[in-house]
């Protein structure tokens, strides 16, 4: 009798494997988890911000295809559609009523990676640096250069990001350049 439990149990694990596997497709818009190198939300796609992490993917030797959402909008899509033609990575943008989540764009490997356990899903830029209690004037300065009080503030909270800022020196001060930083932050309050 325990034979015949044996057997059911597997094929009940292999039904639940088979529905979580085909769940996972609806989320990363019809690829398997396991062949996605890196996946971005549609909320830091819409933010305008080419991510490193994205583009570092898409050049990824094993990096085949670029999927994105056809409901975003073309403006936010287009600095990802222009690194793929330039890098010569296919693309492809897709809409499916089934899909579901907050996944807007996937860089995909044609073969399976081991990402199990591992998330694809690049992190939200705000809250990498909000968690750090930087600005959230971080992300929009990012490859500008910045005022030396928060380049100081950086190098102490988040030294890993320091080599895409630069740091402002005398002579763009007495040529009235403005810290990004500053400027989003009184443009926000």
């Amino acid at each position: 009798m325990v034979l015949v439990d044996d057997i059911i149990n597997e094929r009940e694990k292999a039904k639940i494997h088979f529905i979580k596997i085909q769940s996972q497709k609806l989320d990363y818009l019809g690829e398997f988890k396991e062949n996605i190198i890196a996946a971005l939300e549609k909320q830091e796609i819409e933010r305008n911000i080419i991510h490193n992490e994205i583009k570092e993917a898409m050049n990824d030797s094993r990096a085949v295809l670029l999927k994105i959402r056809r409901d975003i909008e073309f403006d936010s899509i287009k600095p990802y559609i222009d690194e793929a033609e330039k890098i010569g990575l296919r693309y492809t943008l897709v809409d499916d009523i089934t899909f579901r989540g907050k996944i807007g764009l996937v860089v995909v490997s044609q073969e399976a990676l081991d990402n199990e356990d591992k998330n694809v899903v690049v992190e939200s830029a705000t809250k990498v640096f909000t968690d750090a209690g930087l600005s959230e004037g971080f992300i929009y300065a990012e490859g500008q250069k910045i005022c030396p009080e928060h380049y100081k503030e950086l190098k102490e909270k988040l030294p890993e990001y320091l080599d895409k800022f630069e740091e402002m020196n005398f002579f763009d001060r007495l040529f009235g350049k403005v810290c990004p930083i500053d400027r989003f932050d009184k443009k926000e309050r």
